[in-house]
């Protein structure tokens, strides 16, 4: 039998498949420490340009998810401020009733009075309302992006109930504001002048049709919200798919290569 003198080539083989099974079980226990299958372009280089582009959009998409939410929760405090301001314009009309009772004395007509003051002021303060230091009541509009690259947006605001109220709030309006005649050529009526009844009636159905505006609004911009949610989490599972480990496959190769390095 010839004796080799130039080296064992069976261990040399042996220690080169000793190399690749540590070499493996490293790979293994990156994959399940870091939670990834691609933790450099080594790896896999089109696979990490794809995860990054695809991370990237994700986050995108859920910060203009966040923008688009933002919107809604203005719109929804306009929507609370006119429903508030409706249901002060009612207790305005139910005081005229009072106050137009027979039986009530000059110091319940007094007392009315002071009353629909103070709910004047109620709808002066709604008027000036602000959120988020921006006012909620204004005859411009805003818009939000509802995609990264900003081509498509979303008009919300331009709701003006100062204009809708006109001079409910102004203190020459009283509950004793007389009505204009039918007869314009009536001597001694102002004709510049509107029964508080028809100023109350007015200021209700412009609220009304504002909370109809701001309810569309809110719509339109719930179902945007909603769609990109349901995006950004369609990215980060496609993301995930090509990024992510398989941590049970990971485990088992683990405890294979670990076995059969230690043998």
């Amino acid at each position: 039998m010839a004796l080799s003198i130039g080296g064992n080539y069976g261990m040399l083989r042996s220690l080169n498949n000793l190399r690749s099974t540590q070499s493996k079980m490293n790979k293994a226990m990156e994959r399940i420490s870091s939670g990834l299958r691609i933790n450099s372009a080594a790896d896999d280089a089109g696979g990490l340009a794809m995860g990054m582009k695809l991370s990237l959009e994700a986050t995108m998409t859920e910060n203009v998810q966040s923008s688009v939410a933002n919107a809604r929760s203005f719109v929804d405090a306009q929507s609370s401020a006119l429903e508030t301001a409706a249901d002060i314009v009612s207790e305005m009309k139910t005081l005229k009733t009072q106050y137009g009772d027979a039986t009530a004395t000059a110091s319940d007509k007094a007392t009315y009075q002071s009353e629909f003051e103070d709910l004047q002021g109620q709808l002066t303060m709604l008027t000036n309302e602000k959120f988020n230091d921006e006012a909620l009541f204004a005859s411009s509009t805003k818009q939000v992006s509802t995609t990264s690259d900003g081509s498509g947006v979303i008009n919300f605001g331009g709701i003006d109930l100062d204009a809708a109220l006109g001079t409910l709030t102004d203190s020459s309006v009283t509950l004793a504001t007389a009505t204009v005649a039918d007869d314009p050529l009536t001597a001694g009526v102002d004709e510049s002048v509107t029964s508080v009844e028809d100023q109350m009636d007015n200021a209700f159905d412009g609220i009304t049709s504002l909370v109809g505006t701001a309810g569309g609004h809110s719509s339109t911009l719930g179902f945007a919200s909603s769609y990109l949610e349901t995006k950004a989490t369609n990215l980060e599972a496609a993301r995930s798919r090509i990024m992510d480990a398989d941590i049970v496959e990971e485990s088992t190769n683990l405890s294979k290569y670990t076995m059969q390095y230690e043998a």
